[in-house]
């Protein structure tokens, strides 16, 4: 009886902590942070025993144990040398660098840095939506805000991006109506 009330006690425990989370969405799919990992806004990757596992193509792995070249998967050797992988037009050192959608290159700093639209961010701090990075903590917006980029590109194409209201898509940025109409609705007329 005591083990049945410690499994149930421990069951319990583990959905209040998930519970305390903030679910975010991906590509229409909501997910806990602290078990899965988002990238591009399109694909989810599992966190296995504290490993995020990373994109490569349609795959997720864990980039301990393999690296992506070219969209494929290659065996990676942490303690070893390893051979030079391609990514898009550069080669690079699994080692020092992972490799995303096949021609974007982020570095290793003590950790794996994921890319977020054109950036790479570290996601112990930070997360990724809309293209852009955010503190953790911080609610997942809806919209991209004024000056964000308006699509999100990789290496198959590109997919618009939500600007908030009052702004519009301009040269592949949000920006604001006012900018272009300044005596528009709710806009500060200027001065004569």
């Amino acid at each position: 009886m005591a083990r049945i009330l410690s499994v149930v006690f421990i069951a319990l425990a583990a959905c209040s902590i998930v519970a305390t989370e903030d679910l975010l969405s991906c590509s229409g799919s909501r997910y806990f942070p602290s078990q899965y990992t988002c990238y591009d806004d399109t694909q989810l990757c599992p966190i296995l025993n504290g490993t995020m596992t990373l994109p490569c193509g349609l795959a997720c792995y864990d980039p301990n144990q393999y690296s992506c070249s070219d969209l494929t998967l290659e065996f990676y050797n942490p303690n070893g040398s390893n051979a030079l992988n391609e990514c898009g037009f550069s080669q690079y050192d699994p080692s020092k660098a992972v490799c995303f959608d096949g021609f974007f290159l982020c570095p290793r700093m003590g950790t794996v840095t994921l890319k977020c639209g054109a950036t790479c961010y570290t996601p112990s701090n930070h997360y990724c939506a809309l293209a852009q990075v955010f503190p953790i903590g911080t609610p997942q917006p809806t919209c991209v805000g004024e000056g964000g980029p308006n699509e999100d590109c990789v290496a198959d194409g590109c997919e618009p991006l939500p600007c908030c209201p009052g702004l519009i898509a301009v040269a592949s940025k949000c920006r604001s109506l006012c900018d272009f109409n300044p005596n528009g609705p709710n806009c500060t007329p200027l001065p004569r």
